[in-house]
């Protein structure tokens, strides 16, 4: 038996879960800083255009987003079976998968890479980009976009190697790419004079660096599951559950891609280009405190699978109820430190006093009902690691398309601008319900 199938079929779940998200949290963290980073070094380096380059990268936003709901529809529908291949030990399921995996994702790139270069200035001003901001947009997506294929096929397939259990060559991965971002970020930007299209192209390298990472992995001895070119013909059996299990992750980030048209259109209204900027830099600090609850439940995913597959249900059970103590302090702890020192936060991104005083505002609002998103997060991976795609679609829709829409349409007409952060807690609350609910549904069908 292989060591990774004695550890997840094993060892304490309390230890699963720090050893597995571990890894995937310092690496997601990372990450997220590098996100932050473009926005900070931007906001430092333009003087009095910060304002204006901050929105447009913000505009930008929704499409790094679509490019991550490629990355993650694949990775996650196919990590999921993946790990529950292995749980069966059908090895050759697992490598018929991961080869479909690189088909599957590098396919999809390709085109959005055409498209979006194509229909780039249309579709920024789709996203709210205002004819002042949108020369901004432009010179940072454009950048961004020819760089899909290698963004997506390093974010995929590193979900399929933490599906082995190597959470810390996947954490490797994240790591290598986020830190070589932030090191070229000031060079471009400050030495190169390059602006916002020095931190795009920062960027892209750092992903081209990824890239590279994951064809070592699998190029070398390092991986239980080798990656075989003739099994990359593509499989519809494998392509169509891949693509149904992480349809929900794929929706949840179109959905909340095309979430921002409506977003910057009424922020435009209610808040003009500086509310843009000021939902830019909230989206970026959220983003960071929710990498911690992302590692956990990429964490738990290949526990979850793996146990599922090998029918030890107690396990399943005993791993969701742990990770949502553990990520339900987590977010209690990040809205404690967002209400302790919200100016300090904004401060880091500008120093216009407008932008600043709504960024606090913002700030606060914004973050009331976070201690109740770990638990969504835990349900849909505990949904996805099943398999069960309908009822994770269900939990992702609850808020993205159920709540959260009308709450914008609707509120600012009573708060105005306070009415669009107002929809975020709301809606974050009444899709924990739902998910409350179809936790407890699955947690009972186990139990017979």
């Amino acid at each position: 038996m292989h060591t990774k199938d004695v550890m997840l079929g094993n060892e304490s779940i309390g230890n699963l879960i720090v050893k597995l998200s571990a890894p995937a949290i310092v690496g997601l963290l990372v990450q997220a800083l590098y996100n932050l980073v473009d926005t900070i070094f931007v906001g430092r380096g333009l003087g009095e255009q910060s304002m204006l380059a901050i929105a447009g990268i913000s505009v930008a936003f929704p499409v790094q987003i679509l490019m991550m709901a490629i990355a993650l529809g694949v990775g996650i529908g196919g990590s999921s079976i993946v790990s529950r291949a292995l749980g069966k030990k059908d090895i050759i399921k697992a490598e018929r998968t991961v080869a479909n995996m690189v088909t599957l994702v590098v396919t999809v790139s390709v085109a959005f890479t055409i498209l979006g270069l194509i229909f780039l200035d249309p579709m920024l001003k789709i996203f709210g980009a205002s004819d002042i901001v949108l020369p901004f947009a432009s010179e940072y997506t454009k950048y961004i976009v020819i760089g899909t294929t290698f963004f997506t096929f390093s974010a995929a397939m590193s979900n399929a190697i933490r599906a082995e259990g190597n959470t810390k060559f996947a954490m490797a991965i994240m790591l290598v790419s986020s830190i070589t971002n932030i090191i070229l970020d000031p060079l471009f930007i400050f030495e190169f004079g390059m602006g916002v299209k020095g931190a795009a192209i920062a960027t892209v390298i750092s992903q081209v660096v990824g890239c590279v990472m994951v064809v070592y992995y699998y190029a070398s001895s390092m991986s239980r599951v080798d990656l075989i070119v003739s099994y990359m013909r593509p499989e519809t059996g494998i392509m169509s559950e891949t693509i149904s299990i992480g349809m929900s992750e794929f929706v949840f980030n179109v959905v909340e891609s095309a979430l921002f048209l409506l977003f910057n259109q009424s922020l435009l209204i209610y808040g003009e280009d500086v509310a843009i900027a000021v939902f830019g830099i909230v989206i970026k600090v959220f983003m960071l405190t929710l990498m911690p609850i992302i590692g956990i439940k990429q964490g738990i995913q290949p526990i979850v699978g793996y146990n599922y597959g090998a029918n030890e249900f107690a396990r399943v059970k005993k791993t969701i109820s742990l990770s949502n103590y553990i990520v339900t302090a987590m977010c209690i702890v990040s809205t404690v430190i967002v209400f302790l020192i919200p100016e300090q936060i904004m401060r880091v991104f500008s120093n216009d006093p407008q932008l600043i005083d709504m960024g606090i505002t913002a700030l606060k609002i914004s973050f009331l009902m976070m201690p109740f998103i770990g638990y969504q997060v835990v349900t849909t991976a505990l949904l996805q690691s099943l398999g069960k795609s309908k009822e994770s679609l269900i939990v992702t829709l609850s808020r993205q398309i159920i709540f959260l829409p009308p709450l914008v349409i609707i509120l600012p007409w009573f708060f105005g601008l306070n009415g669009i952060w107002i929809s975020f807690p709301i809606s974050d609350f009444l899709a924990c319900v739902v998910a409350v609910l179809i936790t407890k549904k699955e947690i009972a069908m186990m139990k017979h």
